[in-house]
Order: structure tokens, then C-alpha cells, then sequence
């Protein structure tokens, strides 16, 4: 927890003590949520270097006015930018599923689950849990992302699927953990890793399907394609929660 940034936020809650507590309430998370992805987009951890970015901002009086004024547009930028990264994991996933040979309606639930109920879920509500330390970020990000890959287990021809679930759940992983940068060997393992996991999940502890050498393949471009959609999901947010509007002092 910052202390320069939570006497940021204190100075500008005080400038809103003419909007009602609600909007106060979640003006201030807004901005938060904000401040924090900008510090996290730029590498910054330390007191001073925090210290040194929120001199870089408008004054809090000001920014309260502003904000004030602004009518939600700084929760309408989140909300379409959750939205923009979040399809971007649906459309990858779902055109390897149609490319592979899968019913069109298969691939367009698969894509539409996969990329509003997990990616823009988790880009939503990833603001509640910024402040914990990366592990128990990376943990609420898999329990949060499972629950909103639900309705991935319905995208089958056969009736609900629980294993998808676990594609959910390394989606989260895969957001929380790739938030920052991941050194090379690490970011190559991973989709090796899930494709052994799923694989020894399905035919050697459930069961539910014969193991073929070909299927290995495909399970684990399945999985590189999820990565590489949640690194440019990620790349996408960065670079927008670097540019929004709160504005420098040289630029105001």
C-alpha cells in the first residue's frame, strides 16, 4: 500500500465533499484503479518513484473538479477498454476452435464466453484486488476467472463440461501473472505445462477421452494461441492506462 498515493486520493476526496457519498465512493476507486494500471504500466514500485508520478498529475483540487464534472467517462474508458481486450482473447480462442474443424455455433459460444465472461470480467474487476501482494493477486485472479468461465462449460455439443472451467482458471493466471513482464523460459513453459495438465485431467484421472499422439498438437497451439492473446491483451491495457486522460501538469 502507497502512502503518497493514499494522501493523493485523501486530498482529492476532500475536493469532493459536494458530490454525494456514492459518487464519491466510486470516483475515488476509479481513480485509483487508474493510478495503480498507469504504475504498473510503467514498472513502478518503489514510495519515491509513486511519489515522483503523482507530482506528475494535475493538482488534486483541480482533478476533483474534474472528475466531478466528468459524468462516469473515467468508468466508461475502463469499461470499453475491458471490453476491447477482453474480445481479443475471445476472437483468438474461438478462431482456433473454427480452424481445428468445430461447429461455427461451438466456436462463436466458445469466443463470446471466453472473451466477455473472462477477459473483460477479470479486466473489470481486477481493481478490487490491486493492492494484494502478486501471489494473492495471481490466486483471487484463478478463483475469480473459474467462476466467470461457467458458462464456458456449456460450449459443447454434449452438455455442461466442467474441465472447461479449467481454461477460465488459466486464462486468470495467465492475466494476473503476465501483468508485468515474464522472462522468456517461463512464458514457454506455460502452455506446455497446461497442455500435460489437461491431458493427464482427461484421460489418466476422469477418463473421458482416449489418449492419441495427434491431439497433442493441437491442444497445445490451442494454448500458445490463449497466451499470446492474453500477452496482447495485457500490451493493450498497458498501453491505454498510460495515455488516458489524467493529464500531466505540463499538459493541463
Amino acid at each position: 500500500m502507497s502512502r503518497a498515493l493514499d494522501g493523493y486520493l485523501s486530498q482529492v476526496a476532500a475536493g469532493l465533499r459536494g458530490v454525494s457519498r456514492r459518487r464519491r465512493l466510486m470516483l475515488l476507486r476509479e481513480l485509483e484503479a487508474h493510478l495503480l494500471d498507469e504504475a504498473e504500466a510503467r514498472g513502478i514500485q518503489g514510495e519515491a518513484a509513486m511519489s515522483t508520478m503523482l507530482h506528475e498529475k494535475e493538482r488534486p483540487g483541480l482533478l476533483a473538479e474534474e472528475l466531478a464534472a466528468g459524468e462516469g467517462q473515467d468508468a466508461n474508458h475502463r469499461g470499453s477498454t475491458a471490453l476491447a481486450a477482453g474480445m481479443i482473447i475471445g476472437l483468438a480462442t474461438g478462431s482456433h476452435l473454427w480452424f481445428e474443424g468445430w461447429h461455427w455455433y461451438i466456436c462463436l459460444a466458445f469466443a463470446a464466453a471466453q472473451g466477455l465472461a473472462v477477459g473483460t470480467g477479470y479486466f473489470w474487476a481486477r481493481r478490487h484486488w490491486l493492492r494484494l501482494d502478486p501471489w494473492a493477486r495471481t490466486a483471487v485472479a484463478v478463483m475469480i476467472t473459474s467462476l466467470l468461465s461457467i458458462p464456458l462449460g456449456f460450449t459443447t455439443a454434449h452438455g455442461f463440461k466442467p474441465t472447461r472451467l479449467f481454461y477460465g482458471a488459466y486464462t486468470g493466471f495467465l492475466l494476473e501473472r503476465h501483468s508485468q513482464e515474464r522472462p522468456l523460459w517461463q512464458t514457454l513453459l506455460e502452455p506446455v505445462l497446461f497442455t500435460a495438465f489437461m491431458f493427464f485431467v482427461e484421460t489418466g484421472f476422469l477418463g473421458r477421452i482416449r489418449f492419441h499422439w495427434w491431439q497433442v498438437p493441437l491442444e497445445l497451439s490451442f494454448n500458445a494461441t490463449l497466451l499470446i492473446s492474453v500477452m496482447l491483451a495485457s500490451r493493450l491495457r498497458r498501453v491505454l492506462a498510460e495515455r488516458w486522460v489524467l493529464m500531466t501538469q505540463e499538459q493541463g
